[in-house]
């Protein structure tokens, strides 16, 4: 998608929160904008602890198998 039309889409959706709600149009279009980066932020976070546990579970899973056989 163009650049142009993320950012109309963005300023479409501050313009809407800030219509049905109240508030600085600029103060709606921030927190989408920290919204955005902080749930990538916990997503990368919970990504990082799934593969940190797959790893220790794959690790001891192959100890055990050469352990057992």
């Amino acid at each position: 998608m163009k650049l142009r039309y993320k950012i109309s889409i963005w300023v479409a959706l501050a313009l809407a929160g800030s219509l049905l709600w109240g508030g600085s149009v600029w103060l709606w279009l921030v927190g989408i904008c920290a919204g955005k980066f902080l749930f990538r932020m916990l997503l990368t976070i919970v990504l990082a602890i799934a593969v940190y546990i797959l790893t220790y579970v794959l690790i001891i899973g192959a100890i055990l198998w050469i352990l057992i056989s």
